[in-house]
């Protein structure tokens, strides 16, 4: 099997990046036509948090890692952090989504041993996306170009027939 690569779509990146912008001069005009200390207060905020959203959407456009790899071995999210993870530990997957946003749950034989390996945040996290009908280990594909459905029948596909060799 040919190794799949997914990474970050730059028109999604450069689209949030100029509607961030958009909304930064927007705050900038309201700043400048501020009469109240609560229209200050808009300004400040719309400028301060739609410039990190830019801010992140500028970094997103020049990060050129894989974000997902899958090949004959398993599949490796680099935004989950855990690894590789191999054909022979995902048991099921499914697809969720959250406001146009897709996620490929994953269940594996031994969760515990992926939490182990999940950032601070990751594992902060873990209770409420559980609380939403997630898994402990879920694939975003929101700002990539993959095709949901595709991925998650090729997850399948891959997990079952590494089940059959065994």
């Amino acid at each position: 099997m040919d190794t799949l690569v997914i990474t970050n779509s730059r028109w999604k990146y450069q689209l949030l990046l100029l509607v961030s912008l958009c909304f930064v001069g927007s705050g900038v005009f309201i700043l400048r036509g501020a009469k109240t200390t609560a229209e200050s207060w808009t300004g400040w905020i719309d400028v301060l948090f739609f410039g990190a959203c830019a801010a992140v959407f500028v970094w997103q456009l020049f990060e050129r890692r894989p974000r997902l790899k899958i090949d004959e071995h398993g599949i490796n999210d680099r935004t989950l952090g855990v690894g590789l993870i191999p054909w022979s530990e995902i048991t099921d997957a499914y697809v969720k989504s959250i406001q146009s946003n897709d996620f490929i749950c994953l269940t594996v034989r031994d969760p515990n041993r992926w939490i182990g390996k999940l950032s601070p945040v990751g594992r902060a996290m873990l209770k409420a996306n559980q609380a939403l009908g997630f898994t402990e280990l879920n694939i975003n594909l929101s700002g990539t170009n993959a095709r949901t459905r595709e991925i998650l029948e090729l997850i399948l596909k891959l997990s079952a027939a590494s089940r059959t060799i065994r």
